[in-house]
Formats: C-alpha cells, sequence, structure tokens
C-alpha cells in the first residue's frame, strides 16, 4: 500500500479538510463526528463546547483517532492520526478564530456576516469551550 512521506503528510493536512474524530463511548462502541482541525507539523488542535458529548467520551476514554481524507473526484489519499487527546481551556479564542478563517471563505456577504456572528458567539462563550489536542502515537496514510 503506498503511503506518504513526512513532507506530504504535513503538505495534506495543511489544507482545509474536514476531519472525522473517532473516539469510544461510553459502552465501548465507537462514535465519529466531523471536525475542523489544524495541524502545527507536531500535533492536531481541534476546539468543542464543554457540552458537547465527544467530551464526557474522551474524558472517560482519551484514545482517539482523527481520519483526514480527500475529496471525491481528486485521487484517493488519506491519513489518519491515533493518539491520546488532551483537554485544556487557554487558548480556544485564537484556535477558533485561526479554524474559522481557514474553514469559512465568504464571498457573499450574508452569508460572512452570519459566520462573524457565530464567532463572536464563540468568543463570547470561550470559557465553555475546550482546546482538544492529540499529539500522534502512530500516524497512518494511503495515496494512490
Amino acid at each position: 500500500m503506498p503511503t506518504m512521506s513526512h513532507s506530504e503528510i504535513d503538505e495534506f493536512l495543511s489544507k482545509p479538510r474536514i476531519g472525522v474524530l473517532c473516539t469510544n463511548e461510553l459502552d465501548g462502541s465507537p462514535n465519529g463526528v466531523p471536525v475542523w482541525f489544524e495541524w502545527d507539523g507536531e500535533r492536531i488542535l481541534m476546539f468543542s463546547s464543554a457540552s458537547h458529548r465527544k467530551i464526557a467520551r474522551l474524558e472517560n476514554d482519551p484514545r482517539a483517532s482523527l481520519l483526514v481524507a480527500r475529496e471525491v473526484g481528486e485521487p484517493e489519499a488519506w491519513v489518519a492520526v491515533d493518539g491520546v487527546v488532551s483537554m485544556s481551556e487557554g487558548g480556544v479564542v485564537p484556535l477558533m478564530e485561526r479554524l474559522a478563517a481557514r474553514y469559512w471563505v465568504d464571498e457573499d456577504p450574508a452569508v460572512a456576516a452570519a459566520h462573524a456572528e457565530t464567532v463572536e458567539s464563540w468568543r463570547q462563550a470561550a470559557a465553555q469551550l475546550r482546546v482538544l489536542t492529540i499529539v500522534p502515537e502512530e500516524i497512518r496514510s494511503y495515496r494512490a
């Protein structure tokens, strides 16, 4: 199976792709949710509301995998980052601002205004948000 080099993985994860964060339910069954993420070359950073169910799942079992794949129509490729998730309260506002800028490219003024309101609501709720960090224990990849 053809895999990616470290530099190819860095380039792949630098693109604004949706990831699927896979965690374990309290009964051990798998659960995957779409997430925005940032790769800094050493770790995956995400954010979430502290009241979201994935936080309870990660408090119970911090093991997780983030799967990121190319879109349909692109040559097949994916990266999976496996590791333990740590959670923190600090740094959430700059992270969510970077992620919003990365994932929301707004040309329609009405959509841009709605997104700006959402970002402002996140700023106001920063105390209820958490930074989720995965330091990879293993990185798996495939490219066609």
